[in-house]
């Protein structure tokens, strides 16, 4: 079987290929030139992302897309590991992108991209 290596939002995976409908895969390493920033982050627009430290879920959100924020505002609140941890803006900047409340996340995904 292929093996292949994945990347999917920064975690690098291997995986094998299967054939199974008797026609040769392909495949290509080429980056597709046609591709956007926002796309190729799970259409997160680039900028400063603000990531989960935890796996775990929303509580609270205190922020809005086109808020201005200065560095250290709490922007949202995040239920891990039974805790509550408040999230932090790393600089100062304007929110272009902030999850919804209730959201699930995993370790690493954007929880908010700063301007």
């Amino acid at each position: 079987m292929p093996k292949f290596r994945v990347k999917i939002e920064g975690r690098s995976y291997e995986v094998e290929v299967e054939q199974l409908d008797g026609q040769a895969a392909s495949a290509s390493s080429a980056p597709d030139s046609t591709k956007s920033s926002e796309s190729e982050s799970g259409g997160v627009p680039a900028g400063k992302q603000v990531k989960a430290p935890l796996a775990g879920a929303i509580l609270s959100v205190f922020v809005s897309k086109g808020e201005t924020v200065k560095k250290g505002q709490v922007l949202l609140t995040l239920e891990a590991l039974k805790l509550e941890n408040e999230i932090t803006a790393p600089q100062d900047g304007t929110i272009d992108y902030v999850v919804a409340e209730g959201t699930s996340v995993d370790i690493g995904q954007a929880l908010a991209v700063i301007n």
